[in-house]
């Protein structure tokens, strides 16, 4: 019987890992979110589920949404107009309150750790971070208008 040649011994290889910044991993993961909300039937929770006990408001007149760019949580009138019908159905309460959603930008997009909201002032919000500053936030109502209404970041100015 013949010998038979020994198998070559597998090449080994140092793998780097590539470790993505942390604005990236949100954004990312924003985008998953948001195209997750825009997705299936009303009764779908895409996001943080409003506390238990918090009563919906009766929706109000819907009106035509703003001309502009809409920036956060939704990027177009249809995403806003999907996540309204899933605010209606009791899912995602915290869209309702400016300041909320004025927080939520700042530790989802800007990536800031202790943001806190000033008092809704018409249409904007000025949020403070004890280490990144100040921004103010333009907000709008594109699906429905009044207590009912979802809020989304339509711009953001760095004080």
């Amino acid at each position: 019987m013949t010998p038979q040649p020994a198998a070559p011994a597998p090449v080994r290889t140092a793998h780097r890992r590539w470790a993505a910044p942390p604005r990236v991993v949100a954004a990312l993961a924003l985008a998953v979110a948001v195209s997750v909300a825009g997705c299936g039937s009303p009764t779908q929770q895409a996001g943080p589920t409003p506390p238990a006990g918090q009563a919906t408001p009766p929706p109000a007149a819907t009106t035509p949404a703003p001309a502009g760019t809409l920036l956060w949580p939704v990027t177009d009138v249809a995403q806003a107009r999907a996540l309204q019908a899933q605010v209606d159905q009791g899912s995602q309460a915290w869209l309702l309150d400016p300041s909320e959603v004025a927080t939520s930008y700042a530790t989802a997009v800007l990536q800031w750790r202790a943001p806190s909201a000033g008092a809704p002032d018409g249409g904007t919000v000025v949020v403070t971070d004890p280490d990144a500053g100040t921004v103010t936030l333009t907000m709008v109502q594109p699906a429905t208008t009044g207590s009912a209404g979802v809020w989304i970041v339509s711009a953001e100015q760095r004080n």
